[in-house]
């Protein structure tokens, strides 16, 4: 068992990458997965907060930082290195946390691996994104980032997609709030920042997948994120038959860095709850908007 204040660090040899992972704390695990354009360095003060409730699971993924490789094309390779890392520190029933990118590959692990999951919550995973028509914003964003990227601009590109997708409802971006540091990782890691986006406004999981899901899944997103988040979200949550929606009060898509204490607060309530709640109860919670949706 870890030390409940000092984080352990190693590195797990993974499909020809050496995935480096850090853990802290003690009891039920949770594993956080990072969204684009960050690493196991970038969850901010939550780790602290999350390691005096449980032993919190952090790694830099398959294209980043310190495990570097090759950017890879499809959320399920992501998907197996996550559960390599679960096999690997013995941590089955894992509270599985990811967002946007990160939360495409929580909700894909409870499609392929369930034997690993306790319970999944995943924030502003922005599934069939492509099916829906973006906004004039989200055009000249795309726009851009295309036009940047094919010059092999790729920093530049990935910074345009990550201001663009931190955007608040009220106007201005999380981009601009973060530390520094954060934002050089995003830049030197541009490629597979930019490859996370491509994987993750898809159709993968497929609907036929997410409506196999039997580990509750929560489905979080931000008071402060635009309406087609929102949106994007109840769609998920309409998808997957044990899931239930959850609105993050002073969050928009960086809810970890937006709103510390509420994030990790709907964490600890759901560890609490997943013992108590079945697939029927989740179900039946769900938002009055997403039950329609899911009527329609």
């Amino acid at each position: 068992m870890t030390s409940r204040t000092t984080p352990m660090m190693g590195s797990l040899g993974s499909d020809g990458c050496d995935l480096y992972h850090e853990e802290v704390g003690e009891g039920v695990p949770i594993l956080l997965i990072h969204p684009a354009g960050s690493t196991a360095s970038t969850w901010g003060s939550a780790i602290e907060e999350l390691a005096r409730i449980g032993r919190v699971i952090t790694y830099d993924r398959r294209g980043y930082a310190r495990s570097g490789g090759e950017p890879v094309g499809s959320t399920a390779t992501h998907t197996a290195d996550a559960a390599a890392i679960l096999e690997f520190l013995r941590s089955p029933s894992a509270v599985v946390v990811g967002t946007s990118a990160g939360a495409a590959i929580a909700v894909d692990l409870a499609v392929r691996r369930p034997d690993l999951v306790r319970v999944v919550i995943a924030h502003e995973f922005p599934w069939r994104f492509t099916r829906h028509l973006p906004t004039g914003s989200q055009i000249k964003a795309l726009v851009r980032i295309g036009s940047l990227a094919l010059r092999g601009r790729h920093g530049d590109a990935a910074e345009v997609l990550l201001r663009s997708a931190y955007t608040y409802r009220d106007g201005g971006s999380t981009w601009d709030a973060f530390p520094e540091e954060w934002r050089q990782v995003a830049r030197e890691d541009a490629r597979a920042a930019l490859a996370d986006f491509r994987n993750s406004i898809v159709t993968y999981p497929s609907a036929a997948d997410l409506a196999t899901v039997k580990v509750p899944v929560l489905c979080s997103y931000g008071a402060r994120s635009p309406n087609s988040m929102v949106a994007l979200v109840r769609s998920l949550a309409s998808a997957i038959p044990t899931a239930r929606t959850h609105r993050i009060e002073g969050a928009g898509h960086a809810a970890p860095f937006d709103a510390t204490a509420n994030f990790v607060q709907l964490i600890a309530d759901t560890i609490t709850s997943a013992d108590s709640d079945s697939p029927q109860s989740c179900a039946s919670a769900v938002d009055r908007p997403v039950a329609e949706a899911a009527r329609s």
